[in-house]
């Protein structure tokens, strides 16, 4: 089998922005031995692999896989059974799944726990799978298991065009939700807002505060926050009495200046958590949760949206551009098995 493993630049690759600092470690396909799975796993043939933030912070070495996972990258893939282990109930070679991992999304092939596979969705493409666990778990696993959103409920989602905002979106409609978003810039207010979020306000506006008081007097009972520090201030303008803050990303930063007084009158909810640092047990719970519900089979089409498409050769350019940013949806690398 074939993977991707980052591999630093050395003292000959180009330098950084600055000309100072060394570029970044590279993504290069290397040869590994072919695994086989041991009880309870399943060997994927990956066909598609979905790329997330987290890829980057393992590359620059600030988020390490956890203890017993692959080095290479990725958290999400989709394929085919290649080979199922012992004890392996309900999978068989050929069907097609998509996998929620821990790492070693960006190979060729991937072993996964049989309880953290989903069946691909009816009708959808494997590149459209592949960018489903780990959005769709995250979000799943914080709107449902963790906030109990129901149908009335009014939600809102920061960077509501990432992958799993766009997710977060679709998700807090199929529970009856109605939802809104916040994006960076105002170019991609009407995008979000085809996705069913209304209203979508600009974060970076100086404004911003109370042009969402203004488009949502009433306030939210849910806040899906996937950036940090950059929000707080809509976070706490947005939250209804007893709302719920749902901290699951820090891009914007992590150091928050919080009065309790505020969160004692207001009797708000603040949880956090990282789908990546659950323990085994915990992560199948939330996949069986979700193949119990099937919400991809509801009226909501919960598809994916794929900003850019990149074959596995060109995996280089694809980090470069989820690392650009500006984007609607998720990049996907496609034609693995093409690398093999």
């Amino acid at each position: 089998m074939r993977q991707v493993l980052f591999t630093p630049g050395g003292a000959d690759a180009p330098t950084g922005p600055t000309g100072s600092q060394p570029a970044p470690p590279r993504p290069v396909w290397q040869e590994a031995p072919a695994p086989a799975p041991a009880g309870g796993q399943v060997l994927v043939a990956v066909h598609a692999s979905g790329l997330n933030r987290a890829d980057l912070l393992q590359r620059d070495a600030d988020y390490k896989p956890p203890a017993g996972e692959s080095a290479v990258p990725g958290l999400e893939c989709a394929g085919t059974v290649a080979a199922v282990g012992p004890d392996v109930t309900g999978w068989r070679v050929g069907d097609r799944v998509c996998a929620l991992l821990g790492s070693g999304g960006y190979a060729t092939h991937a072993l996964v726990p049989q309880e953290q596979l989903l069946p691909v969705p009816a009708g959808w493409t494997t590149t459209e799978a592949a960018g489903l666990p780990e959005a769709l778990a995250t979000v799943w696993w914080n709107l449902r298991m963790v906030a109990g959103v129901r149908p009335g409920d009014r939600v809102l989602v920061h960077a509501a065009n990432s992958g799993v905002g766009t997710t977060a979106v679709k998700v807090a409609r199929a529970l009856g939700a109605t939802v809104a978003g916040t994006v960076r810039g105002p170019v991609l207010t009407d995008a979000v807002r085809g996705l069913g979020a209304d209203p979508v306000v600009d974060s970076t506006a100086p404004d911003a505060v109370d042009e969402l008081r203004r488009l949502a007097p009433d306030g939210f009972d849910v806040v899906l926050d996937l950036v940090g520090a950059a929000v707080a201030g809509l976070t706490l303008a947005g939250l209804r009495t007893g709302g719920r803050w749902l901290s699951v990303g820090v891009l914007g930063g992590d150091e928050v200046r919080l009065s309790l007084r505020t969160v004692i009158r207001r009797r708000l909810v603040l949880t956090g958590g990282s789908l990546r640092s659950l323990p085994p047990a915990e992560k199948a719970a939330i996949i069986a949760d979700l193949r119990r519900a099937a919400p991809w089979a509801g009226p909501v089409d919960l598809r994916p949206v794929v900003a850019a498409r990149y074959p596995a050769a060109r995996v280089a350019a694809a980090l470069e551009h989820l690392e650009r940013g500006g984007l609607l949806g998720k990049i996907v690398l496609t034609d693995l098995e093409e690398i093999a």
